[in-house]
Parts: C-alpha cells; sequence; structure tokens
C-alpha cells in the first residue's frame, strides 16, 4: 500500500494536533511544572493540571482508535490510565499517582498517544477525511471527528492555564 500524499487536510490536522500549534501540545503547554504543581488543585472537587493533560490523551485515543478506528477501548486504552476518561469524578493527586504510576508515565503514555495520532492522520488519504467510518460516533466524518478533538483539546489547555495562573496569583492550595 502506498503511502497517501500528504495534502492540506493532513497539514492541517498534524497542526491542530500539536506539530507547529504550540497551544494544542499539552506537554508543551506544561513543560516548565514541577510535579508537585502538575499535582495542585486549588480545592477538592477541582482536576490538577496532571489530570487535563491525561485526559486529552485518552480523550483523543479515544476518539481516533474507537470511534474511528473501530476498535475495542480496552485495547487501547490501558487499565491504569482509565481515571482520565470520563464519568471518573475527581481524584486527588494521591489516587492519580496510585493508578498510573508517576508523572513521568503519564508523560510518556501522553507522547505514545500523540505519535499514534499523527501516524493515523499519516495513514489517511484526502478522501478519507469525508469518510464516514462505521464506528463514528452520530455519523461524524473522520474530519469531524478529528475537528471535535482538537476542539475539545483546547478547552482542557485552557484550564491547564488557569490552573497555573491560580498557583501563580497564590490561590489556596488543596
Amino acid at each position: 500500500m502506498a503511502k497517501p500524499t500528504h495534502s492540506d487536510w493532513h497539514e492541517a490536522f498534524h497542526w491542530g494536533f500539536g506539530r507547529g500549534f504550540w497551544y494544542m501540545d499539552p506537554l508543551d503547554e506544561t513543560k516548565d511544572l514541577a510535579p508537585d504543581e502538575l499535582l495542585w488543585s486549588p480545592m477538592p472537587g477541582i482536576h490538577c493540571a496532571l489530570w487535563h493533560v491525561g485526559h486529552i490523551a485518552h480523550r483523543e485515543r479515544f476518539h481516533i482508535a474507537v470511534l474511528l478506528e473501530g476498535r475495542p477501548e480496552d485495547e487501547v486504552i490501558p487499565a491504569r490510565f482509565g481515571i482520565f476518561g470520563c464519568g471518573i469524578g475527581f481524584p486527588s493527586a494521591d489516587m492519580l499517582l496510585e493508578a498510573v504510576g508517576s508523572v513521568e508515565d503519564v508523560k510518556a503514555w501522553v507522547r505514545e498517544v500523540r505519535r499514534q495520532s499523527h501516524a493515523f492522520i499519516d495513514s489517511l488519504d484526502e478522501k478519507d477525511f469525508n469518510r464516514l467510518p462505521a464506528s463514528s460516533f452520530e455519523g461524524n466524518s473522520i474530519a469531524r471527528v478529528l475537528m471535535q478533538t482538537i476542539g475539545h483539546t483546547g478547552v482542557h489547555i485552557g484550564r491547564i492555564q488557569l490552573l497555573r495562573a491560580m498557583m501563580k496569583n497564590g490561590a489556596a492550595r488543596e
């Protein structure tokens, strides 16, 4: 199978998944935060920055591997990273670390998820972006699911920025 030719679609989605658009890379956005800062929350019921980083990767992997590729969730999201999924509640920093191992383990997983996302984009022919995969949620095209994933990432990057501002301005600590 020949490798697809890169089109404007490819370039736009690579950009939206952090190659060139710094805002969309959760690891770039948090690279200057120490582990204790990544785990900081101003109060119970507010996710720490590390949760947002992991959640971005969890949903990105779910959207691409499950919704677009039709793969089973338990095969593409390791169980220990399930804590970053929807409906989990508000795990404390201790609960996060108990589930995932370490901040570095989360960062390594996020890098791998992003690598897989870019590989998926590279695997597409230009006509694929308008295709409706059988496993797609609500009959959305590949392009639409990828755009929704990018939008979702932006929301959580904004929350990471809010937490950073709260820390800088001396908000109460959990």
